[in-house]
């Protein structure tokens, strides 16, 4: 099924009319085995349609001519669209436009220009109206189609003060409706025999974006097992920012994570931790600035940040707070329309267990220190920061314990004393490598370098790497099951620490709790609380210090189960055993969640 929306403001009729007669054209158009759905709808209307807009393949705009440009009606819904141009939702959607005014000229172009610059805003295929304009000769100029000779769009003109649209200005429009039927015709059965997106296994929503790997390429050699972060990260079973254990080594690990929202905690590892955007093939994705903040624990107060990008290799210290993506008050969830969310990827490479640093990070790059900026004066209190491009010199990146993390550029063999991980970032077309290939070489064995460009490679000093993990073949089980398939706890909950202190949990509002032990009380929103419990629950309680908005905590870094409020410099925190604290975890996580919250995407 083809299906065509029609958004037009109207404030006589007579642009209702057109819109009308466009809809009427695109709904006679009929083709072997398809059928044409129009919906029509105000410009108001359409402000809350979006879940229907989604599901378009083509969007007619409509709006009268006033003052040289579109209406302030239309211009509202424009307005109204930004989350949706944010995420670029309509994209490769089809667009085309019409507009009505009571002069001949009345500027209408400004208006169709207007139409067509938003649709592009929105990365939508423009339709013109590909219909010869009638030229002074005409007999029964009211009755003849294109006759004020637009090509961009349609254009329909009437005497003021309620003047009957002319029939050839009714029929123009009929054309326009019909002729971007026939093209989102023809546009959705060629997409669907594109090979942008290979047949294969099911992907996850907000990845089905992403290019992939072809599934018919030859295995790899005699002591390389391989597997794609991507397909690990598309997984369709996996929750909203997954984050997977997929290579180990040593006392350090990788961890591929993936995600369509901001990071909703800042987080203190037990090592140096790096992180690096990866490419997922969407350009839309991998063109997105990122941001990380570092905090001081004790205060609270910023103390740097990075700008970086995809393919930056960033440093979050030990012992300071990381926080990618932070919002601003007052710390709304996103509201994506259907269909909308669209996930970064990203490879983290951390210890597992406390390890102190004892490398000294490379400098920052030339031309790149605004990237990596200091808060504080006093350089004593500045905390350690490195950023570095994967298209960078190669050499050692990162250490960490005993193990480290080299760039290599069109090897000619990687072949590790003991083996280890390797990361492809980037490879020849038609090799057989791919980007984002992980592939772990076993204590001897060697892989031949043709086909990569360039690829990170992590091995350790004097082990060989552990085997491959068992996420490479299943998303790992949650403890406890999502919000949406159990329902929901109650308020307020009250928790008693191992030596007396206890916490409590209100509600404060319907997006808001309030969370208190003694006199130490913050108000903290309850859709970021609940996804960050539910981190917490995945990964088996183990993550270390996470912070959320409001300063609510939770610190699994020694043989104790702290939960806590953290208010400035003053810090008061509850401690529960560790046999407790999974229930704990899943019953505050019950009752915060708000309302209609979900861990899978709508």
């Amino acid at each position: 099924m083809t299906v065509v929306a029609v958004v037009y403001d109207s404030a006589t009729g007579r642009t209702r009319a057109l819109a009308e007669a466009v809809a009427r054209g695109a709904g006679s158009v009929t083709a072997a085995g398809v059928s044409v759905t129009t919906h029509l709808f105000s410009a108001a209307e359409a402000m809350r349609a979006h879940d229907l807009l989604a599901t378009a393949d083509a969007i007619v705009f409509g709006s009268p001519t006033y003052m040289g440009s579109a209406s302030a009606g239309f211009k509202a819904f424009m307005d109204a669209t930004s989350a949706v141009w944010a995420l670029q939702g309509w994209r490769d959607k089809l667009a085309a436009g019409f507009t009505h005014s009571a002069a001949l000229s009345g500027d209408k172009l400004g208006t169709l220009t207007q139409l067509a610059v938003f649709a592009a805003q929105h990365g939508m295929v423009w339709i013109g109206l590909g219909l010869p304009p009638t030229y002074a000769s005409a007999i029964d100029e009211d009755g003849e189609t294109n006759r004020l000779g637009s090509h961009l769009g349609a254009m329909a003109q009437s005497r003021p003060g309620g003047g009957v649209l002319p029939r050839g200005d009714l029929e123009t429009a009929e054309h326009l409706g019909r002729r971007v039927a026939k093209a989102a015709v023809r546009w959705q059965r060629g997409l669907s025999r594109s090979t942008l997106a290979p047949p294969g296994p099911e992907r996850h929503e907000t990845a089905r974006s992403w290019s992939y790997p072809p599934a018919d390429r030859p295995p790899p050699p005699p002591g390389v097992a391989r597997h794609n972060l991507r397909e690990i990260a598309a997984r369709p079973d996996r929750f909203e920012h997954c984050l997977t254990i997929c290579a180990t080594v040593d006392d350090v690990q990788l961890e591929v994570t993936a995600a369509s929202e901001p990071l909703y905690f800042a987080h203190i590892n037990l090592s140096d931790e790096w992180a690096v955007a990866l490419p997922t093939g969407d350009d839309l994705v991998d063109r997105f600035p990122l941001r990380t903040f570092l905090t001081d624990p004790s205060s609270g107060e910023d103390v740097a940040r990075y700008n970086h990008r995809v393919g930056d290799l960033v440093l979050h210290p030990e012992g300071i707070l990381h926080w990618p993506g932070r919002l601003r008050p007052p710390f709304d969830p996103f509201d994506f329309p259907p269909g909308m969310r669209r996930s970064g990827l990203s490879l983290v490479y951390c210890a597992n267990k406390p390890t102190p640093p004892t490398w000294s990070p490379l400098p920052i790059p030339p031309g790149r220190e605004g990237d990596a900026k200091v808060y504080v004066a006093d350089g004593s209190k500045a905390p350690p920061m490195a950023l570095a491009s994967i298209r960078s010199a190669p050499g050692v990146l990162a250490r960490i314990g005993r193990t480290s993390l080299s760039l290599v550029e069109l090897p000619q063999a990687i072949a590790p004393a003991h083996g280890g991980w390797v990361i492809v970032l980037e490879a020849e077309s038609g090799g057989p490598h791919a980007a984002c290939d992980l592939l772990r070489l076993s204590e001897g064995a060697s892989l031949d370098g043709a086909g990569i460009v360039r690829a990170l490679v992590l091995a350790s000093d004097a082990v060989a790497p552990d085997p491959v993990p068992p996420s490479w073949t299943a998303t790992p089980a949650p403890p406890f099951v999502p919000y949406e398939d159990a329902g929901a706890g109650e308020l307020p909950v009250e928790v008693n620490g191992e030596k007396g202190a206890a916490l409590r949990v209100d509600a404060a509002s319907p997006s808001t709790v309030t969370a208190s032990i003694g006199a130490a009380a913050t108000e903290v929103p309850r859709y970021w609380l609940a996804r960050m419990l539910y981190r917490i629950g995945l990964h088996g309680l183990r993550l270390g210090y996470v912070e959320t908005y409001g300063g609510f905590f939770v610190d699994d870094r020694d043989d104790a189960f702290q939960i806590g409020v953290r208010l400035a410099e003053a810090r008061a925190a509850v401690g529960i055993p560790r046999g407790e604290a999974m229930a704990l975890v899943e019953r505050l996580y019950r009752a915060v969640a708000p309302p209609g919250y979900r861990e899978r995407p709508r």
